[in-house]
């Protein structure tokens, strides 16, 4: 089979097992153009980035399979409604981003609040807006670039030494596409995604990587249209995606087994829509693999995963699917054990900072609100009266004094949500 297989890494350990499984079984083909991707959100745990670091450092230098990490960008163009923010990626090498490493990951919230402070609006869990620019997209717009075999991607924005877009192209946008929110409300959170990086910069694939690249698959370059290659169409490529799903999380692999069949049916051309020739493989499936075998196979290894086998802290360490009550017992844990100085998003301060900044306040707003106990705010757990965030943090506090105390408990409750899985 010459279909390539990119290897979906999400930072945790079910996925450092299936990866490290592949590499030894040397499943992972580099001339047929097989890759693994890390998307970074900038909201995971300090101790994922060191993880996956090292997954990286095996995958490339010993068995020459390049790894790839990548992140949500905007840059700045011309539209119809004047000078605008579009969305992209950019690669960013392994190490943290400094003055002297321009080119590091983020990991201060960054790329999560450019993508929050674009929209205007917090992902919930009705509108998982995160997933779907932070994960689907990306992951689509690197393989476009993949697939087509070039050296790199290319500059994206104007070619002015300063940012062009001004507060009236923002309000004439918005109005534009039937937006009602107040000017000053807008423009307050339009504010952090224009200070960011206007332009997405040139990057050369051989930068990021420390593997002796050598993609040259014949079969897939009759895709590559005007310098992409196509996931949609009747030129769309066939590639294999492989998921760290464990035998127990089996419900997830249908899922996406379904979306890629209702793909097949639709007519999707987004960058954000389902590629319908994509197809998954879940070797921790097939070989029926638990959680606790998965946690038994990162003993015997070199290294592993320093977050509790619970899974408490994977993925955005805070994020709003796993529910208040496991929230209120991540950020107890937070605050007894790891005591973060700075609010990153595995502090449940910068939570609580994004809901304050980014929540719609429908009295600010002037909405119409006819009563004491009707909705106030629409945040990251849908309609509320209440910031939520802040109210975990003080049911943690609560529980680590010890002392009993009643923090509303209709926004404390032991919810049955979806369950956090970016990759579904």
């Amino acid at each position: 089979m010459n279909k390539p297989h990119i290897v979906k890494f999400s930072g945790g350990r079910s996925s450092g097992m299936m990866l490290m499984e592949l590499l030894k079984q040397k499943t992972l083909k580099p001339e047929r153009g097989d890759v693994v991707v890390f998307n970074n959100t900038s909201a995971e745990h300090p101790a994922t980035y060191e993880f996956t670091r090292k997954m990286k450092a095996l995958a490339e230098k010993k068995y020459n399979i390049p790894f790839f990490w990548i992140e949500y960008q905007t840059y700045e163009d011309s539209g119809r409604h004047g000078w605008r923010r579009n969305t992209s990626y950019r690669l960013v090498n392994e190490n943290p981003c400094s003055d002297k490493n321009k080119d590091g990951y983020s990991y201060k919230g960054e790329v999560y609040e450019e993508m929050v402070s674009l929209s205007g609006f917090l992902p919930n869990m009705q509108t998982r807006t995160c997933t779907q620019a932070l994960k689907i997209f990306i992951t689509n717009s690197f393989l476009t670039d993949w697939f087509a075999q070039k050296p790199g991607i290319e500059r994206l924005g104007h070619y002015g030494e300063t940012a062009r877009m001004t507060d009236e192209d923002v309000i004439t946008a918005h109005k534009a596409h039937r937006g009602s929110t107040p000017d000053k409300i807008l423009l307050t959170k339009r504010e952090f995604v224009r200070k960011m990086d206007f332009v997405r910069e040139q990057g050369l694939w051989k930068n990021f990587t420390n593997s002796d690249l050598c993609f040259n698959n014949e079969e897939i370059k009759n895709s590559v249209i005007g310098d992409k290659g196509q996931l949609f169409g009747d030129h769309a490529i066939a590639y294999v995606s492989c998921l760290g799903i464990r035998k127990d999380e089996e419900t997830r692999a249908d899922k996406i087994k379904a979306r890629i069949s209702a793909a097949r049916r639709g007519k999707g051309k987004s960058l954000f829509d389902q590629p319908p020739r994509e197809s998954v493989l879940t070797p921790l499936v097939d070989d029926n693999v638990s959680q606790q075998d998965v946690t038994d196979f990162w003993k015997k290894q070199a290294f592993d995963l320093d977050l509790p086998d619970s899974g408490l802290f994977s993925n955005c360490v805070y994020c709003p699917l796993k529910g208040k009550k496991k929230l209120a017992e991540i950020a107890a844990k937070e605050l007894s054990e790891y005591k973060q100085c700075d609010p990153i998003p595995a502090s449940i301060d910068w939570w609580i900072k994004m809901e304050k900044k980014y929540n719609r306040d429908l009295k600010a707003e002037k909405r119409r609100v006819t009563s004491e106990n009707d909705i106030v705010y629409i945040g990251f757990f849908g309609a509320t009266n209440e910031l939520v965030y802040s109210q975990i943090k003080k049911q943690a506090e609560l529980n680590n004094s010890g002392k009993a105390g009643k923090i509303n408990a209709e926004y404390l409750e032991d919810e049955s949500y979806v369950p956090c899985h970016c990759t579904d």
